[in-house]
């Protein structure tokens, strides 16, 4: 790099990371990797698509809260901004791709990219709808609304952009507290951004998943005068099979279950005094 190519950059970076006033001083204490965020709210720009399914129309809001049971990692940018335009296509290859294709972190949680446009004048609307069609953004939010302009980010970074947070969304990782948050960065970096990801999925790939729940809740009991009953749960979507056996060598299907949102109780209607074993196997 030449000594005018780098005065230029280093101009628009200064410009760039300028262009944002700082928050007022009662704002002024920003969360660090490590913090427990507090739960907020962002304003759906294109319709978007709640982990369970829900379908929140634009314009809606959007609360952390409703990301549970994912990685969040959210990206702040501005359309007029040279390094979020830079940044973008690395995101989408280096955090979207990179974890879709491997289906989530190596303890399989599902990491959500949601791009945050911090920009509320509107004569910047077409530009940033250009902007999100040219990298396929697929969860998109604005940090303003009609009674409040970046109130979200000010939380994070006062100064600049882009803006970069990932915060732990499973509630009940071993690894990690509920909403812990594992990086808030800003900016591009002075020629490339790959050591930034490489950071960046890191701490992403530290965050371990809840330990799966136990697919018998609860140990058979015999009840008066009636049959053996016992819950069992098993994960929605995914089915099992309930068996049982009187010598730990020979099991047969006493039944099949199909896992839903709540355990299943099963019964065992034989009352005969024989000792019988019982097991769940998922399929």
């Amino acid at each position: 790099m030449n000594s005018k190519t780098s005065l230029l950059r280093t101009a628009l970076m200064t410009a760039a990371i300028t262009l944002i006033t700082p928050v007022p001083q009662a704002w002024s204490a920003l969360y660090k990797p490590g913090d427990t965020v507090a739960n907020f709210s962002l304003t759906v720009r294109r319709p978007f698509t709640l982990p369970n399914g829900q379908v929140l129309p634009a314009g809606n809001s959007v609360q952390l809260e409703q990301l549970a049971g994912r990685i969040v990692f959210l990206e702040w940018f501005a359309v007029w901004c040279p390094f979020c335009t830079a940044a973008a296509p690395q995101v989408v290859a280096g955090i979207d791709n990179y974890y879709k294709s491997r289906g989530g972190n190596p303890d399989g949680i599902e990491v959500l990219h949601v791009a945050v446009d911090q920009e509320s004048n509107p004569s910047f609307r077409s530009r940033t709808e250009t902007f999100i069609d040219r990298y396929s953004f697929v969860h998109v939010v604005n940090d303003y609304n009609a009674t409040s302009v970046n109130k979200v980010r000010f939380q994070f970074q006062n100064t600049g952009q882009p803006i970069f947070a990932v915060i732990n969304g499973v509630t009940n990782s071993p690894s990690h507290r509920p909403w812990q948050l594992l990086v808030n960065h800003l900016g591009y970096g002075d020629s490339d951004f790959s050591t930034e990801l490489a950071s960046f999925r890191a701490k992403i790939d530290a965050v371990k998943a809840a330990p799966p729940a136990p697919l018998m809740l609860s140990v058979p009991l015999l009840m008066t005068g009636g049959p053996v009953q016992f819950a069992v749960n098993v994960p929605p979507g995914r089915k099992a099979r309930v068996e049982i056996s009187e010598d730990l060598s020979q099991w047969g299907l006493l039944r099949e279950i199909t896992g839903g949102n709540e355990p299943v109780t099963v019964e065992d209607g034989n009352t005969s005094s024989t000792q019988r074993y019982y097991r769940v196997l998922l399929n």
